[in-house]
């Protein structure tokens, strides 16, 4: 990639590095010009130089723009658990955003761009992407791997004709074998990369069975008939059982976790262009079987 390069002359004489190319180019602050000269992208005269240097009448400042991840194609090991011409079926890790929000964020988009030669380009930000899950929530994400396939699946999940069921463990214990959560659910007025259950909210319906429960958690599958953001984690919250490690959420307990225990093990649903039956589950993760016995709902040698 060719740099960007600036002759400095008399007028500019004396200004910080940092400071001049913030206001020769409001398009970066300050800060950040100052961590791309700290990351080796500014030369002066052919040389590294320090964001605090005092610039000379004659300097020459060369600006090598990073090379975006976004489209990098990068192998990760990750399962393919179903795949055909039309689209695919992807087990994701925890930990993993689904696509990126800048350039230099690494997400499942670098894996589907490695793995696939054909993707959906509806969203040109986003190859293949039809829905998402959290970056702390793992499991099954379907990907499109053509235009037609991506704009019928959209219709599947709009219609709410796919079956989506998660397992997750919850603070407390429930009363009843099913929950049955029928609550609305619209951004937080004052937080605003939070969710909160409210009336005035769009429709969310989720059906909470429990599946075993001690004094303390609750091992819970949850079958969400609805795909709002953070529902699962939402809900649980509203009834007062956050999910374990959820601190958005309220969860304040004495296990610690790197995020919320959430996992989206099955999906079921008609594919759009073979009207076959694609039924889909996945393997509870490490991390999972971790919590489980963690939280002593579980004792290892019942996991293996």
């Amino acid at each position: 990639m060719q740099a960007k390069v600036i002759n400095i002359n008399g007028e500019d004489a004396g200004q910080r590095l940092d400071v001049f190319l913030a206001n020769f180019d409001d398009s970066k602050t300050r800060s950040m010009y100052k961590k791309l000269i700290e990351e080796g992208y500014v030369s002066v005269n052919g040389s590294a130089a320090k964001a605090s240097y005092k610039l000379n009448a004659g300097d020459i400042i060369e600006i090598r723009e990073k090379e975006s991840k976004r489209f990098e194609k990068i192998d990760m090991d990750i399962k393919v658990l179903y795949e055909d011409d039309d689209i695919a079926v992807i087990d994701k890790p925890r930990g993993l955003i689904v696509h990126p929000t800048n350039d230099e964020e690494i997400s499942l988009v670098n894996f589907l761009l490695y793995r696939f030669t054909s993707l959906s380009d509806i969203d040109e930000t986003r190859p293949g992407i039809i829905h998402r899950l959290d970056k702390d929530t793992s499991g099954l994400i379907i990907i499109a791997k053509n235009n037609e396939a991506h704009e019928k699946m959209k219709e599947l999940f709009k219609s709410r004709e796919i079956y989506k069921e998660y397992i997750t463990i919850a603070v407390g214990n429930f009363d009843a074998e099913v929950t049955l959560v029928d609550k609305g659910i619209m951004r937080d007025p004052i937080k605003k990369i939070k969710m909160c259950a409210s009336d005035e909210g769009k429709r969310a319906i989720s059906e909470i069975h429990l599946l075993k429960q001690n004094d303390d958690y609750s091992y819970l599958k949850v079958i969400i008939k609805t795909g709002r953001t953070h529902q699962i984690r939402v809900h649980l919250a509203y009834l007062n059982h956050p999910v374990l490690g959820d601190k958005t959420y309220g969860y304040r307990g004495k296990i610690k976790m790197d995020g919320q225990v959430l996992h989206c093990r099955k999906v079921s649903f008609i594919h759009p262009i073979t009207n076959n039956l694609i039924e889909i589950e996945s393997e509870v993760p490490a991390y999972f079987k971790e919590a489980l016995i963690k939280t002593n709902l579980y004792k290892a040698k019942d996991l293996q």
